[in-house]
């Protein structure tokens, strides 16, 4: 028995900080997605076991059948009729940000086989980097950041979940998750076995979409933060460049061969090194890019108007909601941004290498590296939309724009 809490204790370490390394955090996050089927280790030959499919598929069900068509009934046919306006806002706010689990887990899984080979790709790029170089430790030590980031926003988005589903437990009375939200065919709905039914059907609905949506967010935290750290660490071998060269020089053996041309080979090497990683993570980028763009605009879409409903509906009723969907919109809005801020480090260490002490043939090496990083690199919302903190304000002010206009026109 002691042996069994000792090593599911070891396991669980793992997922902590002092396990940052690409592998690690892959093996981690390889591990959440297994529990909601899905497999994105192209090494793996291990089933996914039956419960796993089992508890997916009816979580899944129920919570179409609770969000989705309870939800469509709830708000424009028994509110429609009963001309309670408030009750259908509040009641299509909530159908409405909750779609974005299911979203970016469906993408995720029809694009399965695209994902493993890019999170196989990911590992092959990591694997050049020289175990205990500098590279390696500055790679490093932004993952640090990066896990935190991941951790984070997964306690997050399933914290503020399992509030949502537990809090109406404490309360007086047959309380539900949304009590507006009557299930289609369940009425009356706080009279048993309809309220031990709706209860059920809520305990499986709400954790299966959350746990997708946390474990499919945490997956592209990690693969996206890992280009962010490969980018800002191959920042440093730029800069450190010109100075490795003179020291390598230096430690030279042989100390009569021509200075400026020991140098500079050794310079024209970093660079090829540099630019095929820099090559490799634009690669990945574009990869991991098409198969969340169209997902990540669908997102959008649905999480603002439910942000847009939820104002309508009052915070006072929609206080658990609202910071729900706009972690979403901020977490998608805060990758993009990073990216494109490692990126723009990228290319201010290209000015900063020391380009003006090199020969000809390595300062047009350097100029096309700089053309290169000048391409800044981009997240998209289906080619719509750059995500940025910009795109964010912007997404804030259209939906309060929307809101007062709405509630201008409904008075």
């Amino acid at each position: 028995m002691r042996g069994k809490v000792t090593g599911f204790w070891r396991d669980l370490r793992k997922y902590g900080l002092s396990h940052c390394e690409l592998e690690d955090m892959l093996t981690n996050v390889t591990v959440l997605l297994r529990t909601v089927t899905l497999n994105i280790d192209i090494r793996s030959t291990k089933p996914i076991p039956l419960i796993s499919y089992v508890l997916t598929i009816v979580g899944f069900v129920f919570y179409f059948y609770i969000y989705l068509v309870s939800m469509i009934w709830c708000a424009f046919v028994r509110y429609r009729r009963m001309r309670y306006f408030l009750g259908s806002i509040i009641v299509f706010s909530v159908g409405a940000y909750t779609e974005s689990c299911a979203i970016r887990f469906l993408f995720m899984a029809f694009n399965t086989d695209v994902l493993r080979e890019v999170v196989a790709r990911y590992r092959i790029c990591n694997s050049q980097v020289e175990p205990g170089s500098r590279l390696a430790r500055n790679i490093l030590k932004h993952l640090k950041s990066v896990k935190k980031r991941a951790i984070f926003i997964w306690l997050a988005l399933v914290i503020n979940a399992y509030l949502y589903l537990v809090l109406p437990f404490f309360l007086p009375g047959k309380q539900f998750a949304e009590n507006r939200l009557i299930i289609f065919g369940l009425e009356p709905i706080t009279e048993s076995p309809n309220y031990e039914i709706a209860q059920l059907m809520y305990c499986f609905a709400i954790p299966t979409a959350t746990n997708s949506l946390a474990n499919c967010t945490a997956l592209m935290i990690i693969l996206l933060g890992y280009t962010e750290a490969q980018l800002l660490a191959l920042s440093e071998e730029l800069r450190s460049m010109w100075s490795d060269a003179e020291i390598y020089y230096q430690e030279r053996a042989d100390r009569e061969e021509n200075r400026t041309v020991v140098i500079n080979d050794y310079v024209r090497e970093r660079l090829k090194f540099i630019i095929k990683l820099h090559n490799e993570n634009i690669d990945l980028l574009k990869r991991l890019e098409h198969v969340l763009r169209v997902s990540m605009a669908l997102e959008f879409i649905v999480l603002m108007a439910g942000l847009i409903a939820a104002l309508l509906g009052g915070i006072e009723n929609t206080y658990l909601e609202i910071p729900f969907a706009f972690a979403q919109l901020f977490m998608n809005c805060y990758l993009g941004q990073k990216i494109i801020d490692s990126s723009t480090t990228f290319e201010k260490a290209v000015y900063d290498c020391g380009w003006e002490n090199l020969d000809h043939s390595n300062m047009r090496t350097v100029l096309i590296v700089l053309q290169n990083s000048q391409k800044t690199l981009r997240l998209s919302a289906g080619g719509v939309a750059i995500l940025s903190f910009e795109c964010l304000m912007s997404v804030i002010k259209s939906c309060y724009s929307f809101y007062t206009t709405l509630q201008s026109t409904l008075k």
